[in-house]
């Protein structure tokens, strides 16, 4: 009877993993597409004949920072119209960002990539591509309802070079500190469009 009960009990863990895993394939999907259609949007630019970026809002900064000296970053801010957001406020949302930056003397590099639902504004994804002279190294935040479902590579898989030093210029000591900086970015936006 122990023996069954303990079948039974392994059984059920085994197929609520078997449901947890397909649940987070298919969100991994939907990310996947809506990550390429925003890509595709702003690939194609289909208001490039006013000669303007539409729905689009960015910052620069140049910054000396001590021990690296210049810092350059370049921040883009791609969002949707009022009348196009589901969430009922006056407010337009914020569904794509990119934060590239450099520095010292160009030698090391960064380029972020945020997705947000552009419906609710929830975040989706970051990306993050790390660059040391020719090196080039990429990591991937996968979420859902405010957690981090996945990274790749697998955190328990970064080397042991990539502790949170290694990931300046934003201090990322785990996974969840994404969330963080994409809170930041909103915070961004929302102060670049008098929100």
């Amino acid at each position: 009877m122990k023996k069954r009960l303990t079948f039974i009990m392994l059984a059920i863990v085994a197929i609520a993993l078997s449901c947890g895993a397909q649940n987070h394939e298919k969100r991994m999907k939907q990310i996947r597409q809506a990550y390429a259609d925003r890509l595709e949007i702003m690939k194609n630019n289909p208001y490039a004949e006013s000669g303007k970026p539409f729905n689009q809002v960015g910052v620069d900064v140049a910054e000396n920072m001590p021990g690296s000296g210049l810092h350059e970053r370049h921040d883009k801010y791609y969002f949707t119209q009022e009348q196009y957001s589901d969430r009922g406020d006056m407010e337009s949302t914020l569904y794509f960002a990119t934060s590239n930056g450099t520095y010292a003397h160009g030698i090391h590099g960064y380029k972020w990539e945020f997705l947000w639902d552009s419906m609710e504004g929830d975040p989706m994804f970051a990306l993050l591509v790390r660059t040391e002279g020719d090196a080039r190294k990429e990591y991937r935040f996968y979420f859902e309802n405010g957690k981090v479902i996945k990274t790749v590579p697998d955190v328990k898989q970064w080397p042991d070079k990539d502790d949170p030093e290694s990931l300046h210029p934003f201090i990322i000591s785990k996974p969840a500190d994404v969330l963080k900086l994409m809170k930041r970015h909103e915070s961004t936006f929302k102060s670049l469009l008098g929100y």
